[in-house]
């Protein structure tokens, strides 16, 4: 305790209060100062701590729910690792995750782990648990050039969102390994380091289907922020990576396997959304065939594709006549879009808004950012919790289970208008592109017409 109050006193809470009072930089400049050395410290304190309490965690929650695929996937994998796809009628993951999973499979061979259950769920958990944890230097890093105080506060709440913790090391889904290539990803396309960028999201599409939703906002950037040179260079990458990770899978399975996990996957859940609180649980379709009628005789589907599309093209228009061109800001809406008005949705396809709600709010310094993350982070949490309630517990869910789905649907709803106003606002804060000219935004800005005065931007925020 004496450890955290001193941590909070030291870093955190000056972090907290710059974040605060903004306009106030340089009375907190000259309060509070920090150096290089006390924050390596610092993020080595609040890791190592992160790591405990998640490790703790997933030692002391013994369940099998969604872990028994794991414990299959991977002595499956330690029989036959390139061909699992044929031994292994359940898998329907991509390839990456695979690797790792046969180390878990040697790891659950040993006599100690098969006696011990803690020991269970911490080799099943670990992979989570480790890119979770690494996600905490790695906001640090994403933020570190705002501020060194504000980074170390995104750093300090990611590794105490309570999502987070029971997303990874409560309930063992790997969604926080995603995050994190998602997030290295972009952060190194922000860096002007497209190549490596590109294979860090090429890994993140072979990892998880989800990856794939924030392909149009990476090829955004790709396509209108480097040269032809560049540009080739990193789709040469990507397609050799996924070449590389793929090919010897398909060598046993045929060249149509990545069609048939990435669309066999979607196949795979024909429901409008899974305990997933969005529009289509608020119109009572939870867990019911997304082909189920709407108002007008619609179906889900209809409204979904419909949907699909439209965000595309709304994505493309911000993003051209937008004079704040951030990924963090444009991730977190899109997802949070798709996330509400498309069909299958699981509860857990929210939890990258979290992510990028955090990253937005720091690095543009948003109080209304910063309270639609934590908005975000609650209706996550209960939405994960409410579902291993009963799951876990082995009870029937009660009829006011779809009530509480229902009424917390319209509250992230809510939550999504406030979002879509706040972050629109931000895009638009420096003026904006006419539409006319829009498509000018891909050519070296020196060439364009109107160019926004960004040398004053620290002084113009407005919170």
């Amino acid at each position: 305790m004496i450890i955290l109050f001193g941590m909070w006193k030291g870093t955190l809470c000056p972090g907290l209060l710059e974040f605060y009072y903004l306009k106030k930089d340089r009375f907190i400049t000259e309060r509070f100062q920090i150096g290089r050395r006390q924050i390596h410290w610092f993020l080595f304190a609040v890791t190592a701590s992160a790591l405990l309490v998640r490790l703790m965690v997933a030692y002391a929650t013994v369940h099998h729910y969604d872990l028994n695929y794991y414990v299959n996937w991977s002595a499956g994998v330690n029989q036959n690792l390139f061909g699992a796809y044929n031994r292994i009628e359940s898998l329907d993951y991509p390839p990456l995750f695979l690797f790792p999973l046969f180390i878990t499979g040697k790891l659950m061979t040993l006599p100690l782990v098969g006696e011990i259950q803690g020991l269970q769920m911490l080799v099943l958990k670990g992979w989570q648990i480790l890119f979770d944890t690494a996600t905490i230097p790695l906001i640090y890093a994403v933020l570190h050039r705002e501020s060194r105080l504000l980074a170390a506060a995104g750093a300090a709440l990611w590794a105490v969102n309570p999502t987070v913790i029971v997303n990874s090391s409560y309930w063992g889904q790997t969604d926080s390994i995603m995050l994190f290539l998602l997030a290295l990803s972009f952060w190194l396309l922000n860096e002007r380091r497209p190549v490596v960028s590109g294979i860090v999201m090429t890994l993140a599409c072979l990892m998880k289907f989800q990856s794939l939703y924030f392909a149009p906002i990476f090829a955004l950037f790709l396509l209108t922020k480097f040269s032809p040179k560049r540009i080739a260079m990193t789709i040469g990458a990507g397609a050799v990576t996924g070449l590389t990770v793929f090919m010897p899978f398909m060598a046993h399975s045929g060249w149509k396997l990545p069609f048939e996990i990435y669309l066999g996957g979607f196949a795979q859940y024909q429901d409008a959304s899974l305990n997933a609180f969005n529009y289509f649980t608020a119109c009572g379709l939870n867990m019911k065939h997304s082909s189920g009628l709407l108002l007008g005789g619609i179906s889900a589907d209809m409204v979904s594709a419909a949907v699909m599309v439209l965000s595309v093209v709304m994505l493309s228009f911000l993003y051209f006549t937008a004079t704040e061109k951030s990924p963090w800001l444009l991730c977190f809406l899109f997802i949070q879009t798709i996330f509400m008005f498309t069909t299958r949705m699981h509860e857990r396809y929210q939890i990258p808004a979290v992510l990028f709600s955090l990253l937005a709010c720091l690095h543009h310094r948003s109080r209304e950012l910063f309270v639609s993350y934590l908005a975000v982070t609650a209706v996550t949490f209960l939405n994960h919790f409410l579902v291993l309630e009963y799951v876990l517990s082995g009870k029937a869910m009660p009829g006011f289970f779809e009530v509480i789905c229902v009424l917390m649907s319209y509250v992230n709803l809510f939550v999504y208008m406030m979002t879509v106003y706040h972050t629109v606002r931000l895009l638009y804060r420096y003026g904006h592109f006419h539409f006319a000219g829009a498509f000018k935004c891909v050519l070296p800005e020196r060439w364009r017409k109107y160019v926004p005065d960004y040398k004053n931007r620290q002084s113009s925020h407005k919170l």
